[in-house]
């Protein structure tokens, strides 16, 4: 999507799922299941689509990152 690598777990991945598009509307994230060195779950944005038929950019708006 956008180069961007977070991993997120099940309540993040959920709250992640409907987000703002750059064109002023909004979207859908997908989410890919990853597997952590400890084996824990995590979830990566893997795809985005924009449900607005509006042009621009059609990426996702994500807040920024958490240091």
């Amino acid at each position: 999507m956008t180069g961007d690598v977070v991993v997120l777990d099940r309540i993040r991945r959920d709250a992640d799922r409907v987000v703002l598009c750059r064109c002023g509307g909004a979207g859908r994230v997908q989410h890919v299941a990853v597997e952590g060195p400890d084996n824990s779950e995590g979830y990566v944005r893997a795809e985005f689509t924009c449900s607005w038929n509006r042009p621009g950019p059609h990426e996702p708006l994500l807040p920024p990152r958490r240091g």
